[in-house]
């Protein structure tokens, strides 16, 4: 269900690029949905929705930054949403809640951002993909540009497969009362950078380790970590990785990193999963962590990974899962007595502040 295709918006002999017909399509379709059929789309200047358009995009449909800009698509309507009640031009009440944008993959392509929201009362982003932002995946919010609440995110799958984009983040956000649900972030420095506050994260899978290390190739990284992959099968990875094949070739996207980043208060976190970080949890203001895990996988390189970094605040770990694999991950660093610790697995760590640590099964 769509109200125009851009297919009925043809290129022009003067544009340079698909951004001007796309931006047309846009802004000829006010309050409607706009459908982005299958294939690749140069964006040389940035595309801007300020009409309540939704967009519905083909899996296959690319939006790619093929010129030097902040954003390949910013969503900042008009409007006053710090109000409670926005109006139409006659004085009549404006309450659409069903704006979207949903499918497709908007690149970034290393030299833009992906995608920003600004402005919104209820809005979901579902089933896209963002790839390569050169500083941000998808950011939320920004310095008094708008107001946003319910913000929902599901299958928000950010990414980057090309090098030299070390310190972006994926999922940056400075808003409260926000979704966000079954999202994947893979090689962004900074997973998820939550600066508002009562926000649901809730089984988000946060990763790193593809994009290889400064000096090596895709196809050499890939050799070596399957080198790693059959040693560890073998029962001699301990032996073989004092090799030189094994040594100093941590993935750029690695150093520095931080799966989830929690800055606001308030935040719960329910079945999410740092996998293999410097850091996995780091809590600035009061959290809840349910059911989540922590786990690092040696054949990246990593070897002293912080699992939880507690900074202030009060923190709540509840039937969580931390797993060491190198026998030099540290578990937690902060202040046991502002912990609530409870119902935990724990496994691997060199060290462990917590008396009781885990769960005891059976005898």
């Amino acid at each position: 269900m769509y109200d125009n295709t851009l297919n009925d918006f043809l290129k022009l002999e003067s544009d340079k690029s698909d951004s001007e017909r796309i931006q047309r399509a846009i802004n000829n379709t006010q309050n409607g949905v706009l459908y982005i059929p299958k294939g690749d789309y140069s964006i040389k200047t940035p595309l801007v929705i300020e009409n309540c358009c939704s967009l519905k995009m083909h899996p296959a449909a690319r939006l790619v930054a093929t010129e030097e800009m902040d954003f390949v698509l910013t969503y900042k309507p008009t409007g006053n949403y710090h109000n409670l009640t926005l109006f139409n031009d006659d004085g009549s009440v404006y309450d659409n809640l069903g704006l979207f944008i949903s499918g497709g993959d908007i690149d970034g392509n290393g030299i833009a951002s992906c995608f920003a929201i600004t402005n919104a009362h209820h809005f979901t982003l579902s089933d896209i993909s963002l790839h390569n932002g050169k500083e941000y995946g998808l950011y939320v919010g920004g310095k008094n540009e708008g107001h946003i609440y319910e913000l929902v995110c599901n299958n928000v799958y950010c990414k980057c497969t090309m090098k030299g984009l070390s310190g972006n983040v994926g999922i940056w956000s400075n808003k409260s009362d926000s979704h966000f649900n079954d999202c994947f972030v893979i090689d962004y420095t900074i997973g998820m950078r939550i600066l508002g506050s009562s926000n649901r994260i809730t089984r988000c899978h946060l990763w790193g380790g593809t994009v290889p290390p400064e000096n090596y190739s895709v196809e050499e990284w890939s050799e070596i970590y399957g080198k790693r992959k059959m040693a560890l099968k073998n029962g001699v990875y301990g032996e073989d990785a004092k090799a030189n094949d094994y040594e100093n070739n941590v993935p750029e996207m690695l150093i520095n990193s931080i799966a989830f980043d929690i800055r606001g208060g308030s935040n719960i976190l329910d079945g999410c999963f740092a996998d293999t970080a410097e850091i996995g949890y780091n809590i600035s203001q009061n959290t809840r962590l349910v059911g989540c895990d922590f786990f690092n996988n040696k054949l990246m390189g990593l070897k002293n990974s912080l699992a939880i970094n507690h900074i202030k605040g009060k923190l709540s770990v509840h039937m969580s899962n931390f797993e060491g694999t190198t026998g030099k991950e540290v578990l937690y660093s902060g202040n046991p007595d502002d912990v609530e610790w409870s119902m935990n697995f724990v496994s691997g760590f060199s060290e462990n502040p917590f008396e009781t640590p885990a769960i005891k099964i059976g005898n």
